[in-house]
């Protein structure tokens, strides 16, 4: 009897052994082509696409049970059928360049029978950018042709010694060079940001801006950045500081 269990739990740990294989590579489709180059695309002309063509070479039909890419910029449409040995099946992949400057190259995969085997195409090319227009990435006007990405800095409650980052897009939309000016009031040494910046004409480009907290605070806090665009005083950045929702407590 203990013979017997002993051959039964072990005939159980191969069946879960096997159920937990990984998928296995298969190479029996014939592409027409694995990797496709787009070349050099325009972000402007919006999204490409590109069908591989592919036959099942082995004696079974094949279902794709589904797609991943891993970027929501690439997205597929497949034969959903099962592929009969010797039938062509085809999958489409379309990249959506919008803000995605620059070289790009992208892994699709192709998982089969229910994740029990998968094969990948390849994407890439390169986008060349557009000057989007200043709103959708630089919505606040604050005056004299300049455009930033934050009228408010937000920081967290924070632990004493902790730091908050950000990045603030600046724009000049004017035609002459910009020399923009960020005053604290009232003055804070521990927000670290730059004083003065200077702008090309049309020029668009981002600063950094940090926060390390001294102590913790258990109430909100804000001041103000005072803003001058070549000298002339425009809309202010607010910066706020959230307190901490613990309370002490006899």
């Amino acid at each position: 009897m203990k013979k017997l269990f002993v051959l039964i739990f072990m005939a159980a740990l191969t069946m879960a052994a096997t159920a937990q294989k990984e998928p296995q590579y298969i190479s029996s489709f014939k592409y027409d082509k694995r990797v496709h180059d787009f070349g050099t695309i325009k972000e402007k002309d919006g999204k490409v696409s590109h069908t591989f063509t592919f036959t099942n070479t082995s004696i079974l039909p094949v279902v794709i049970s589904d797609v991943n890419s891993w970027c929501g910029c690439t997205t597929a449409e497949y034969t959903k059928t099962p592929i009969l040995p010797g039938k062509t099946a085809k999958v489409t992949v379309t990249f959506n360049p919008l803000s995605r400057p620059g070289k790009f190259s992208k892994e699709v995969v192709l998982n089969l029978d229910g994740n029990k085997g998968f094969t990948r195409v390849w994407i890439k090319g390169n986008v060349i950018p557009y000057r989007h227009p200043v709103g959708e990435d630089y919505p606040y006007a604050f005056g004299e042709g300049l455009h930033m990405g934050f009228k408010v800095y937000l920081f967290p409650p924070l632990a004493e010694g902790s730091t908050y980052r950000l990045e603030q897009r600046v724009s000049n939309e004017t035609d002459k060079e910009m020399t923009v000016e960020f005053e604290r009031w009232p003055n804070n040494t521990v927000l670290k940001m730059p004083s003065k910046i200077t702008l090309k004409p049309k020029e668009r480009t981002t600063f950094k801006v940090s926060y390390t907290a001294p102590v913790s605070h258990y109430a909100d806090r804000h001041i103000y950045v005072r803003v001058k665009v070549n000298g002339k005083q425009v809309k202010p950045i607010l910066v706020k500081w959230l307190g901490s929702e613990q309370r002490f407590t006899k």
